[in-house]
C-alpha cells in the first residue's frame, strides 16, 4: 500500500509539472494580448492548477504570462529600429565609463576607414549605418554595440603601426555586429529571466525537492544586458567567428589578411598590461592557432603598392 501511495504521489508531482511547463508555453501566445485578454488566462490558469492540486494566486499566474512574453521576444528577436535604439544605450552606457576622444580629422578617417570595411561586411546596411569613434583612454579596448556602434581607444590605436592592423580591428567589431552577437545576449537575457521567473514559482508551489532540482538550474539571471557586453564579454566560439570573419572581409576590401594575426601578436606581446580588452577577451595565443589551423594566410607585405599608400595614409593622419 504504501508503495502504491508513492506511486500516485509521484504521478500527481508529474503531472503538476508538465501542467506548470505548458502554461507558460501556451501564454506565448497570448503576448501583446490586452489586459482584459491577459486576466482572462490569468482565471483560466488560476483553474487548471488549482484542479491539479496546485494552489496559485492570480499574479502568480501573471509570471508565467510574462515568462511566455519573455519567450516570445526571445524568439522574435529584435527590429533594425529596436535594434539601433538598444545600440545608443549601450553606447551612452560606454560613454559614461570612457571620455569620447574629440578628433574630427581622426574620426573622419577612422569612419572612412570603417565603412569601406561595413560594405564588404554580410550586414553593409544597419538602421542609421555604422559610425565608429575613438575613446580617449590609456586603457587597449574594442567594443561594439548593436546597430554598428564601433569604438576603439586610442590605446589600442597605439599599438597598430598601419591602416592594415586598424582595419583589422574595426573588422572584427563589426564582424560582431554582422553576426548579431550583442542582439544574441538580449535574446539569452530574455530567455534565462523568463526561466528563472518559472523556476522560482514552480520550486515554491511543489515544496518538492525532485521538483526543485529540476528548476534549480534555472534560477540564474542575466542582471544586465550591458554588463555582458562591456564586462564579461563574448564567448571563445564568438571571438572566433569574429575573427573568421574580420579576416574574409580585410580580403574582400583590399587589406592584408595577415594584418588579423598581426594585431593579435601584438596584444600578446602586451598581455600583462591587463584591463580592457584582455579581461574580456581569449588568450590571443589561442585565436592565432585557431585562425592559422583555418586559413593559410600570405605573408605581410610592406612593398605592396597598395600597403604604401595605405601606410603612408595613416603615418599622416596620427603623426607617425
Amino acid at each position: 500500500m504504501a508503495y502504491f501511495r508513492k506511486e500516485v504521489t509521484e504521478v500527481k508531482l508529474f503531472f503538476r509539472i508538465c501542467v506548470l511547463t505548458l502554461l507558460p508555453i501556451t501564454a506565448i501566445s497570448f503576448s501583446g494580448c490586452s489586459p482584459e485578454s491577459k486576466a482572462q488566462f490569468s482565471q483560466l490558469g488560476s483553474s487548471i492548477l488549482n484542479a491539479a492540486g496546485v494552489n496559485v494566486s492570480g499574479s502568480q499566474v501573471g509570471n508565467f504570462i510574462d515568462a511566455g512574453e519573455k519567450i516570445n521576444a526571445a524568439s522574435r528577436g529584435l527590429s533594425d529600429e529596436q535594434e539601433y535604439y538598444l545600440g545608443r544605450a549601450v553606447s551612452a552606457s560606454i560613454l559614461q565609463q570612457y571620455k569620447l576622444k574629440t578628433d574630427p580629422q581622426v574620426t573622419r578617417y577612422l569612419n572612412k576607414v570603417g565603412k569601406l570595411l561595413a560594405t564588404y561586411s554580410p550586414r553593409p546596411e544597419t538602421f542609421s549605418g555604422y559610425h565608429f569613434a575613438i575613446l580617449d583612454s590609456t586603457e587597449v579596448n574594442a567594443l561594439s554595440a548593436p546597430s554598428g556602434f564601433v569604438f576603439v581607444s586610442r590605446a589600442f590605436i597605439a599599438q597598430v603601426n598601419d591602416e592594415d592592423g586598424l582595419a583589422a580591428i574595426l573588422a572584427h567589431e563589426i564582424a560582431h555586429v554582422a553576426l548579431g552577437h550583442g542582439t544574441a545576449a538580449i535574446s539569452q537575457a530574455n530567455v534565462t529571466s523568463a526561466l528563472a521567473l518559472l523556476g522560482k514559482d514552480a520550486a515554491s508551489y511543489s515544496g518538492n525537492s525532485i521538483a526543485q532540482q529540476l528548476v534549480e538550474p534555472l534560477g540564474d539571471s542575466v542582471s544586465e544586458v550591458v554588463e555582458t557586453l562591456m564586462k564579461k564579454g563574448y564567448s571563445r566560439s564568438q571571438e572566433y567567428e569574429a575573427d573568421l570573419m574580420a579576416a574574409e572581409i580585410l580580403k574582400k576590401a583590399g587589406y592584408q589578411q595577415a594584418a588579423v594575426l598581426a594585431v593579435l601578436k601584438n596584444l600578446s606581446n602586451h598581455e600583462m598590461q591587463g584591463g580592457g580588452w584582455y579581461d574580456t577577451h581569449p588568450k590571443p595565443e589561442k585565436r592565432i592557432s585557431e585562425l592559422e589551423d583555418e586559413i593559410k594566410f600570405p605573408a605581410l607585405s610592406p612593398e605592396d603598392a597598395g600597403y604604401k599608400i595605405r601606410r603612408v595614409r595613416f603615418a599622416k593622419t596620427f603623426g607617425r
